[in-house]
């Protein structure tokens, strides 16, 4: 799985972005002498827009706590209908017919999800032969259609819980992409940045030298304002 190549956070990352395509666009000219282009300042402005419009990892856990909700709301569902319907199946028969064990239906809340769909089928399958005796017991039909709505409605949403897990690991090995391939474009600059200015302009030098920094930008400004007074 892919990692960040950095040690602060994107919007730090998208920060620094910034400064460098400031910084850059003053010093353009003499980076053409070092093979840059002029649209490298578009270039960094524009990948760091894009890291910026990137949504986070909260939003995509958000969608999938929303996806874990329904699912647990559906299965909630099925469950209560199975254990209602179990219940009025025993009163049914005597407890020593045969039929009583063709249910096969234990407690309803020990299934995992997968394993509750595949039961509720079965408890379908069974009791639809059997309505004529549970019809005294006020099951019907529109009972057992009941139920198999709930089990549809809980086998789509296990779908979309997986989905949305498997969207959020995605979208984090694409977000980390493209914040590596702008931290190394801005790493690249400040390298060459320092080059272009080494003992020839202090202040235009340290413009890419607090890139290396852990610092935040602002905490890096207000540290030098201070160095400068004293």
């Amino acid at each position: 799985m892919e990692t960040t190549t950095f040690n602060f956070t994107n919007a730090e990352l998208c920060q620094r972005g910034d400064k460098i395509a400031v910084v850059y666009q003053r010093d353009k000219a003499e980076f053409l002498n070092y093979g840059y282009p002029v649209e490298t300042a578009e270039k960094i402005a524009s990948k760091t827009e894009e890291l910026k419009q990137f949504p986070s990892d909260e939003y995509y856990e958000g969608v999938q706590q929303m996806a874990t909700s329904e699912k647990n709301v559906s299965r909630i569902n099925l469950v209560n209908n199975l254990i209602d319907l179990k219940n009025r199946y025993k009163l049914s028969y005597d407890p020593n017919s045969p039929d009583v064990k063709v249910l096969k239906l234990l407690n309803p809340n020990k299934y995992n999800d997968n394993d509750l769909v595949q039961k509720a089928l079965h408890v379908y399958q069974v009791c639809e032969s059997r309505l004529p005796v549970l019809s005294k017991r006020m099951v019907t039909q529109e009972t057992l259609d009941a139920i198999m709505a709930d089990r549809a409605a809980l086998d789509d949403n296990i779908d979309k819980q997986a989905t949305a897990v498997t969207q959020r690991r995605e979208k984090t090995i694409e977000r980390k992409r493209i914040a590596n391939e702008l931290y190394k474009l801005l790493s690249e600059l400040c390298e060459v940045g320092k080059l272009i200015w080494k003992d020839k302009n202090e202040a235009y030098y340290n413009d890419y030298v607090i890139y290396g920094s852990q610092k935040a930008i602002a905490e890096q400004e207000e540290t030098s304002e201070l160095n400068s007074d004293s």
